[in-house]
């Protein structure tokens, strides 16, 4: 029996040990899946530095494209999902210009057209650089500038509102951990794209929305990330749009420009 034992105990540590192996090894891959550009270069889109996580030295040219509303008083910086590029979100850039906002939406290193690689740094230094765009460049308040974020863009949304003034953070479909949407319970001794932790220090307001049917981001991240949340904060729940249907909703759009309105 004794025997037994050592012997199961052995084959977890060994399958353990290839857990934390593979998550070491090969995260990133699973993480981030950039698909082939689906837009053409155009005048429209413009290009904005970004550091290289691998070299420091050395930067990668990120593709951002930026429609001012002159109407607006708050710019909206959108971190969007995974596989997925500028050319799928002409739509929502549109909806958001239709409701009073200005929105300025980019594609990671590896994503669309930009430079280089993705990785958790690399993101981080991507939104990062069109956060200081609109800072440096465009001459946009701080207080002017909502950070936004769906599914994979909610961790880099929240990781932007955790070291810069915001005036907002906005998240769809988000998170706790990368590691968590898999694995539910934390079983290796480290994760990527902490928000849960993060979202804690942020002082901002907070609205966060998410659909009970998601079948990619369980429905309970987001209540997780809500009761971490500090207010003020709005949590908008519904029930039949899935992962990425939520800003076609009639419901969402009112919601959120009340809640905005109020800040």
């Amino acid at each position: 029996m004794k025997f037994f034992i050592k012997k199961l105990f052995s084959v977890f540590l060994l399958v353990y040990a290839a857990l934390v192996g593979i998550g070491i090894t090969f995260s990133d891959q699973l993480i981030f899946l950039p698909q082939a550009p689906s837009y053409n270069l155009s005048q429209q889109y413009i290009t904005v530095n970004s550091v290289d996580a691998s070299d420091k030295a050395n930067t990668n040219e990120i593709i951002v494209k930026h429609i001012e509303n002159p109407a607006s008083k708050y710019t909206i910086l959108y971190s969007h999902g995974n596989a997925v590029d500028l050319g799928g979100l002409q739509h929502l850039q549109s909806n958001f210009y239709k409701h009073g906002y200005s929105i300025v939406i980019y594609d990671y290193s590896g994503y669309g057209h930009s430079e280089g690689k993705a990785s958790e740094q690399q993101v981080y230094n991507d939104v990062q650089a069109v956060y200081d765009y609109l800072i440096d460049q465009k001459n946009i308040n701080a207080d002017h500038i909502i950070s936004y974020g769906h599914s994979l863009g909610s961790a880099i949304a929240t990781d932007l509102a955790s070291k810069n003034s915001v005036a907002a953070l906005i998240l769809e479909s988000p998170f706790t951990t990368a590691f968590r949407v898999k694995t539910v319970y934390p079983i290796v001794p480290f994760d990527k794209f902490a928000s849960i932790d993060k979202i804690k220090n942020i002082h901002a307001p907070v609205f966060i929305s998410h659909s009970k049917d998601d079948n990619v981001i369980p429905f309970w991240h987001s209540e997780e990330l809500y009761e971490a949340a500090n207010s003020p904060k709005k949590f908008l729940a519904f029930e039949t749009e899935g992962h990425s249907e939520i800003t076609h909703s009639a419901a969402f759009w009112p919601a959120l420009n009340t809640f905005i309105s109020t800040m």
